[in-house]
């Protein structure tokens, strides 16, 4: 079935797909739109994704989501997408990595595009004891993976909006849906199973002034990602029941279409 948004469930319940296993919690809603939909030909999107901090609020564990990191589909010597711009609205989340030559960040203030480079490769953004990150965002600090007391990120239970440009770089992905779907594949293709599987995570949050259930204080955390599964749409290949007055109507209206045939096929026929 095809869809265009999906969340991301992210749990730090334990070290599978957790750091630390400190409990927190949160989700991301990634959704697309083709950016010029009267022309078929153009094959850029919108992606406006939705952070938020699923941890307790007013209850331990307790924490500031400070970063967020994910990957785009393909090879990362020839990705499937480009990313164009990154608008970080109102969310506060200016420091950016992967979207420089070198390996320092950018910075971009809220409200205001910052436009990947047109030429060469971006620098991966570095996610220690996690891969790089194709792009990573965060609040303040000195890299995507490092410490930052601040807490300037989003608190328990607060959400926040920011907004990507991207570009298709497959004839085959050519419409909204295609690109949902491929993202959300690419975040689903890891299983979580052990500990330390986190480290292969495709889209992950980090957590910062983190307070455990069990009240220690002054705790971090970086937490993979799990795709949900997308809400079924109303299938258009097979038509659903009718409801029961339509079927109704629908079946006199038939019965007096076949008493009309059979009256005009005896008006036909030839005198014996």
């Amino acid at each position: 079935m095809a869809f265009t948004t999906f969340d991301v469930d992210f749990s730090a319940a334990d070290k599978k797909t957790s750091a630390e296993a400190t409990g927190v919690s949160g989700k991301m809603t990634f959704s697309f739109s083709k950016l010029n939909p009267s022309d078929a030909a153009d094959n850029r999107y919108t992606l406006d994704l939705n952070i938020k901090n699923t941890s307790p609020l007013g209850s331990n564990p307790s924490g500031t989501l400070t970063a967020f990191a994910f990957n785009v589909p393909g090879p990362t010597s020839s990705p499937d997408f480009k990313l164009l711009t990154y608008n970080p609205l109102n969310s506060g989340f200016g420091d950016v990595y992967g979207a420089s030559l070198t390996r320092r960040e950018v910075n971009v203030s809220n409200n205001q595009n910052l436009i990947f480079p047109t030429t060469g490769k971006p620098i991966r953004a570095a996610y220690a004891p996690f891969d790089s990150f194709t792009f990573c965002a965060r609040d303040t600090g000195n890299n995507c993976h490092g410490g930052s007391q601040n807490g300037t990120g989003l608190t328990d239970d607060q959400s926040a909006a920011v907004r990507f440009t991207l570009a298709s770089s497959k004839s085959t992905i050519n419409s909204a849906s295609l690109v949902a779907q491929s993202f959300f594949d690419l975040f689903n293709s890891r299983t979580f199973t052990q500990d330390g599987d986190f480290k292969n995570a495709q889209v992950a949050l980090r957590f910062q002034n983190v307070t455990t259930s069990s009240g220690a204080q002054g705790k971090s955390d970086k937490v993979a990602g799990v795709p949900r599964k997308p809400p079924q749409g109303p299938g258009d290949e097979v038509p659903g029941p009718l409801p029961v007055l339509g079927a109704a109507t629908a079946f006199a209206f038939s019965r007096r279409l076949r008493r009309r045939i059979a009256t005009a096929e005896l008006r036909t026929q030839p005198a014996a």
